[in-house]
């Protein structure tokens, strides 16, 4: 499944770090940060993964790296974090997939998990950043 890069600020720096803009298929949520004056964060362990396997029967993952999504100014005459719907936090937090949906006021970010959380965050503006490399605790 491809999916199509949102025109967002710094979506071409992922792109340019994964050759592509990636689905976040068994990425994993690392931390979700709610401040209503600075806004939300939403940083993501995701890689790649090969079609090759190592000696153990396990896809070789490539390109680690940690992807934050910036939102900010949540739609005040729609209840401002209202819009905001966050399930299932836990230690692992892995996604099927996460997407970035165009909205008539903003974006929506919407993470698909497939255990752990599950979240819907609703905004006016986005961003995203990314850096290169692995978490420290990542398995």
């Amino acid at each position: 499944m491809v999916f199509e890069a949102p025109d967002i600020p710094g979506a071409q720096e992922v792109i340019a770090w994964f050759g592509y803009w990636p689905t976040f298929h068994d990425a994993e949520v690392l931390s979700i940060s709610l401040d209503r004056r600075s806004g939300c964060r939403v940083s993501i362990f995701a890689f790649e993964m090969t079609p090759e396997v190592d000696s153990q029967g396990r896809y070789v993952l490539a390109k680690h790296a940690v992807v934050t999504f910036s939102m900010e100014d949540f739609p005040a005459d729609d209840g401002g974090m209202s819009n905001t719907r966050i399930e299932s936090f836990n230690r692992q937090n892995a996604l099927s997939s996460a997407i970035v949906n165009k909205q008539p006021h903003g974006f929506e970010l919407l993470l698909e998990g497939v255990y752990g959380v599950g979240a819907s965050i609703v905004c006016e503006r986005m961003s995203v950043s990314v850096v290169p490399g692995a978490p420290r605790d990542a398995p």
